[in-house]
């Protein structure tokens, strides 16, 4: 009887959502309608896009200034670290608002791993590392960087953890009823 009431439960559940969805929604195909992109990582995410010529500016700048100052393995380091943030940022971005805005779990997941593992101890290297010569421009601009990572590690943690839920559910909900029997 209870597995007769869940089945049905879940055909007028589904029935109304796609309704719904259908007059409401245009081209979305989701069950239960549950949003779960992040406004503060998407603000987070622009805001650090706008600061990123900035960011590259300022630091192509000072590289290039204290170059010839620079011990000879920081001559080879910093140019490396460089590119590699670089490329890792714009990487990381596109990973970023990709996942966020068509709430791609497998992207989201990327860009915080690519945030955490690469452009976290690249920033704290070239910030906190007394041997490179620092201007104080490259100092306000990774401090800025830094900060906008920290950040969104944090806000990404939490929208990676309800959008996996949320998938779990829709998941769930599109099962077959043999199996969701089974599973019981």
């Amino acid at each position: 009887m209870a597995a007769a009431a869940t089945s049905t439960d879940r055909g007028i559940l589904k029935a109304i959502t796609s309704n719904i969805t259908v007059n409401y929604v245009p081209n979305q195909d989701f069950i239960g309608g549950e949003i779960t992109n992040s406004l503060p990582l998407q603000m987070s995410l622009y805001f650090n896009v706008l600061f990123s010529p900035l960011w590259f500016s300022a630091t192509l700048l000072s590289a290039i200034l204290k170059q010839s100052y620079l011990h000879e393995v920081y001559q080879a380091v910093s140019p490396t670290v460089f590119g590699v943030m670089t490329v890792m940022e714009l990487v990381r971005l596109y990973c970023g608002y990709k996942g966020n805005l068509h709430e791609r779990v497998p992207m989201l997941a990327g860009f915080w791993m690519l945030t955490i593992l690469i452009q976290l101890p690249m920033c704290a290297f070239v910030l906190f590392n007394s041997s490179l010569i620092r201007l104080p421009i490259e100092i306000s601009v990774h401090a800025v960087l830094l900060a906008f990572l920290i950040f969104e590690i944090i806000v990404s943690t939490i929208t990676i953890r309800d959008m996996s839920a949320v998938q779990k559910t829709k998941f769930n909900l599109l099962l077959p009823e043999e199996i969701h029997d089974k599973r019981d």
